[in-house]
């Protein structure tokens, strides 16, 4: 009967002492600052250790309860430390550069992801790295496996179809209209789902009636958000060109949130599905 107590007590001092030391029992005070991080974040299941976030998060809506440190762009040191985190996670090109260097002196942990060019291989790569400083390995692999299963059986049903649709991407319809090209998160997911972007330049650039004119894209894209700013899919028809465009004459105008066509985020999946949606209404023959 010793013998089996004996025993006991030392199997209840092994728990105890690797429960003491297991990685998973250090919870972080974690502050992020970039909308598609925060999203991650709550994907992999660890949304309760963030103290604070940035304005660009806004996704899950439970998010908008934490306190705000403003914005990834125009960081503040006072607003981060009165939050006492342990960890921030950002963008390596958030500003200001000074910020680093106060956050390492006041002893909070800095993990900066790569931004640009913004690609569902950096997707994964964040996710991954996100997964390891928050000690879920697992979650994450996971997360980029659904992602990956998600997109593979998007891209069968696209191999069904013999030709792609023309697509441009419409940025600030209140003002001077600006399009999505080359690398930039739009045209990525406009990619993924099956479409060829029509814009060749880098970034975004004003284009004029004459531009859209003479594009015809076969399908249009506008945010939700600035759709819904200048009164809906009517007042449209007051861009210069955009009524003679087959995307206009034929209805094909979709509206997308913003946080799912400008931030490459876990929702991925989503996004290229509304896409695909409505670049190939009809099934495939």
């Amino acid at each position: 009967m010793r013998t089996v107590n004996y025993f006991r007590v030392i199997a209840i001092w092994l728990l105890i002492t690797l429960s003491y030391h297991s990685p998973l029992e250090a919870q972080e005070r974690l502050i992020t600052a970039g909308g598609s991080i925060t999203e991650i974040i709550a994907a992999l299941g660890v949304q309760d250790q963030l103290v604070g976030v940035d304005m660009s998060s806004t996704y899950p809506e439970t998010i908008k309860q934490l306190p705000q440190i403003g914005y990834w762009k125009q960081l503040n040191i006072e607003g981060i430390l009165s939050l006492k985190p342990t960890l921030l996670i950002t963008w390596q090109d958030a500003e200001p550069k000074r910020i680093f260097e106060q956050l390492t002196q006041a002893n909070v942990k800095v993990l900066r992801l790569q931004r640009l060019p913004m690609s569902l291989t950096l997707l994964k790569q964040n996710i991954q790295l996100i997964g390891e400083a928050l000690n879920q390995p697992l979650a994450a692999t996971q997360l980029i496996d659904n992602i990956n299963q998600q997109l593979a059986k998007m891209q069968q049903f696209i191999a069904s179809y013999h030709t792609r649709p023309k697509v441009l991407f419409l940025f600030n319809l209140s003002g001077a209209i600006q399009v999505a090209g080359k690398n930039t998160v739009a045209e990525s997911i406009i990619t993924l789902a099956g479409g060829t972007n029509m814009a060749k330049h880098e970034n975004y650039k004003n284009y004029s009636a004459e531009a859209l004119i003479t594009i015809n894209p076969d399908v249009i894209i506008v945010t939700a958000q600035a759709l819904a700013a200048i009164g809906g899919t009517d007042k449209l028809a007051a861009i210069p060109g955009l009524i003679h465009t087959s995307a206009w004459q034929n209805k094909r105008i979709i509206a997308i949130d913003q946080a799912l066509i400008l931030g490459m985020g876990p929702r991925i999946g989503e996004a290229v599905t509304q896409l695909l949606h409505g670049f190939y209404p009809q099934p495939a023959q």
